[in-house]
């Protein structure tokens, strides 16, 4: 394992210059575009927007989220109006947000993952894409990839297969090797790995003795995480060479830097936003503070 380090703020990422390193987190904030017309993205490096799948997808049946006090359970299921919609009605919106987008694509199977990739590619809009093998909250495809690390390796070959573009496989912490996976990652052609995605969580209402969820498990998440994704940055950055995106945990400017210090290229914001819509700029700003004092 290699040793923390100080840590560096990048001008760039993928060879394009950004403001600094916040990014937007898939699946709290659409496609950037309610954002950009509120004037909240300037301090933002990329959007990752929600998950494309094929097909349009209504998610999963309601309640969705719960917030537990300590941070925020979801089960969304990857709600989304599919390919053609995006296409035709949503990336056209998006290319007006003035920060570069990179698209979530997720699927049942791997063709799947390829099939969006293949047919997103018909636009000019977005910088890269984020594929994602790591959904807690659906039953066919998602974490089920995310856990094998074969696996995968084999979505990753299929997605290099159908694009030139950069892309980053956004990892699960649920089971499996996340190393190994990451490593199998890097060996297919990934660009960058995302770690992580939320973690498993549950409610159950203790009067009945239901889960509040009607799948039982939501994915989780909250500032309490943050130690586990500074763990797992450090130990997926100490053996891949590709760049780790940190997601999960931060809610000031000091976590940034803390998963940067782990080996973050970029940090991901996310249930924060939900919270704070201008918190990427309070990031930006609480960081130029810090190392002024530094």
């Amino acid at each position: 394992m290699k040793a923390p380090g100080r840590p560096s703020i990048p001008a760039s990422f993928w060879g394009i210059p950004i403001p600094g390193p916040v990014a937007l987190a898939s699946g709290t904030c659409g496609f950037g575009i309610e954002l950009a017309e509120m004037n909240l993205l300037d301090d933002v490096a990329f959007v990752f927007s929600k998950a494309v799948t094929p097909e349009p997808r209504d998610g999963n049946e309601p309640p969705r989220i719960y917030d537990t006090g300590m941070g925020l359970l979801n089960s969304i299921g990857l709600a989304n109006p599919g390919i053609e919609k995006v296409l035709s009605d949503v990336l056209p919106r998006a290319a007006s947000i003035g920060r570069p987008l990179v698209i979530n694509v997720a699927g049942a199977t791997v063709e799947e993952f390829a099939r969006t990739v293949s047919a997103l590619e018909a636009s000019g809009v977005h910088a890269g894409y984020e594929v994602n093998v790591s959904c807690p909250n659906v039953e066919a495809g998602g974490m089920a990839f995310g856990v094998d690390p074969s696996e995968v390796g084999r979505v990753t070959r299929a997605v290099r297969r159908e694009t030139d573009r950069p892309f980053a496989v956004k990892l699960t912490p649920n089971g499996g090797d996340m190393v190994r996976a990451a490593q199998e990652a890097e060996a297919a052609g990934a660009d960058a790995v995302t770690v992580c995605n939320t973690f498993l969580g549950m409610k159950i209402d203790w009067r009945t003795g239901t889960p509040v969820f009607r799948r039982g498990v939501a994915g989780y998440s909250s500032p309490a995480l943050l130690p586990l994704v500074v763990a797992g940055v450090w130990q997926v950055s100490s053996a891949v060479g590709i760049p780790v995106i940190a997601s999960g945990g931060v809610r000031e400017a000091s976590d940034v830097l803390e998963l940067l210090s782990a080996g973050a290229s970029l940090v991901q914001v996310g249930t924060g936003v939900l919270r704070r819509p201008s918190l990427p700029s309070e990031i930006a700003a609480g960081l130029r503070e810090l190392l002024c004092e530094d």
